[in-house]
């Protein structure tokens, strides 16, 4: 399987958070869906368009009576709103990471300052996803990892594309850390 890196990253090496081992092999790497800012990043682009539009029509219009001219101009701070509200909702997607290796589960957030809670496998109990209809549809979904001890806590993966395949894929990590084999499938499975 070819793991492909989202950015701002090209290869493990360049993330001074993740710490992997000699032996240690990235699994699954991800983000929430884009689906969950796709409605947001939609509204601020029609807000720019409709700031540029209405300043294309108004300054005519201002341009033709006693008003100033930079009256026409107010729309347009129509679309730096929606600007910077494309740009708010896509950093906020870009700063959520998760990954699973054989032996760890990280969990990042943040693009300039950073918070990054790792655990071991081995700590980890149980694991579920859940899905509601629309995300259902959509093939996204919530991966809830529960995990052993009083100085651990809970990761929730929050929605995360196909959530049944990460839910399998940990399953089967913790699965061949519990028969021995390391996170290394033999032959004979």
């Amino acid at each position: 399987m070819v793991l492909r890196l989202p950015r701002p990253w090209k290869t493990p090496e360049d993330a001074d958070w993740l710490h992997l081992t000699d032996n240690e092999d990235l699994r699954w790497v991800g983000r929430p869906s884009r689906f969950t800012i796709a409605f947001s990043i939609i509204g601020g682009l029609v807000l720019a368009l409709l700031g540029i539009g209405l300043t294309v029509w108004l300054l005519p219009v201002v341009e033709a009576t006693d008003f100033p001219r930079w009256l026409g101009f107010i729309p347009l701070v129509l679309a730096i709103v929606g600007v910077g509200w494309v740009a708010f909702v896509y950093l906020n997607w870009l700063r959520l990471l998760y990954v699973i290796t054989d032996e760890e589960i990280y969990l990042k957030f943040g693009l300039v300052s950073r918070d990054v809670t790792q655990i071991r496998l081995d700590r980890v109990q149980n694991t579920a996803f859940d899905q509601s209809i629309h995300e259902r549809i959509l093939q996204y979904g919530d991966v809830r990892i529960y995990t052993a001890g009083t100085n651990t806590e809970d990761i929730t993966f929050q929605s995360v594309p196909n959530p049944e395949r990460v839910k399998v894929l940990l399953t089967e990590l913790l699965s061949d850390r519990a028969g021995g084999t390391g996170g290394q499938k033999t032959l004979s499975q």
